[in-house]
């Protein structure tokens, strides 16, 4: 968890704040940074920045929880051998229960990155997001990262669990 927040304060709320910004923006990294500093000085790089770190860390968390516990319990607890399409399902629903789980930091995160926001504080960008739409709007865009995590995270587990398998087989 403590490595999720340090990668969000030092990596991630910046690059996706400048990305974001500069999509809005229409114009390249570099450009967009430089606009974006001059307009809002350095703190305007890390708008949205406890969101993104509540996004981070729970990703990483939600993820390794449900395929560390679907793997002990389709193996029973290691008595039985992981196939691979076991490792490819249990990478499929670890994607599918983290996307769900913390896409709404996710979407409060891309609001308050936003050119002209108008948000005052992570928790003004929750209230006002319920207040206008109810739950649903903390779920805007949910179907696109669906299809984007699931087959990512299916393909990354079975890989993984192919990679360590070989790795022992040709060590042991």
């Amino acid at each position: 968890c403590a490595a999720g927040v340090v990668e969000a304060l030092l990596v991630v709320v910046p690059v996706e704040t400048v990305k974001t910004k500069c999509i809005q923006l229409d114009m390249p990294f570099w450009e967009g940074l430089r606009e974006i500093i001059s307009l809002e000085g350095i703190g305007g790089v890390y708008t949205g920045g406890l969101a993104t770190v509540i996004k981070q860390s729970s990703n990483q968390a939600l993820r390794f929880v449900w395929y560390t516990e679907y793997k002990r319990m389709v193996t029973h607890d290691g008595l039985y051998a992981l196939t691979p399409i076991m490792a490819l399902f249990g990478g499929l629903t670890a994607g599918i229960f983290s996307a769900l789980g913390n896409h709404p930091a996710d979407v409060i995160k891309t609001r308050m990155q936003g050119v002209r926001s108008g948000y005052s504080s992570t928790w003004d960008c929750v209230r006002t997001t319920y207040e206008r739409e109810g739950i649903s709007g903390f779920y805007t865009g949910i179907v696109p990262r669906l299809s984007r995590v699931v087959p990512g995270q299916g393909i990354l587990f079975l890989s993984y669990e192919v990679i360590v398998s070989a790795l022992l087989s040709f060590y042991t």
